[in-house]
């Protein structure tokens, strides 16, 4: 329900969405499916490891993350990214550990790197769609 309440709200804002990269795991790439996001495409860079991979894997998996923010989005569009909170936290460090379930940390690409822009939680979306009306 939140994951269609969240797609529905981007569509009303006109948040243009390009890329949607997820985890390989069917959680995080229903949630994209069930939001009604298109050009979606699921990587291992998002996908939670754990204690299943390396720890080199887990390192080259954060990096990974990190650079996907890092990565100017096509020409009027938005990437999205859908992973899990080991993943957030081992690529953004602990200012995310109180990261919520269907949190959205917005990042603007900015020199090679990312800037913060916000956090929203899930049920924030509806409002700002509203307010862009």
């Amino acid at each position: 329900m939140l994951a269609k309440q969240f797609g529905a709200a981007l569509r009303q804002a006109g948040v243009p969405v390009g890329t949607v990269y997820t985890s390989k795991y069917n959680r995080a790439y229903e949630t994209a499916v069930l939001a009604g996001l298109k050009n979606i495409e699921k990587t291992a860079d998002l996908t939670e490891g754990g204690l299943v991979v390396s720890p080199d894997e887990n390192n080259r998996r954060s990096e990974a993350f990190r650079k996907m923010l890092a990565t100017v989005p096509n020409a009027e569009t938005n990437t999205i990214l859908v992973t899990h909170y080991p993943n957030i936290i081992a690529a953004l460090g602990k200012d995310w550990f109180d990261v919520k379930e269907g949190e959205a940390s917005i990042f603007r690409p900015e020199n090679g790197s990312y800037k913060l822009i916000a956090r929203l939680q899930m049920d924030e979306w509806p409002r700002i769609a509203a307010a862009a009306k």
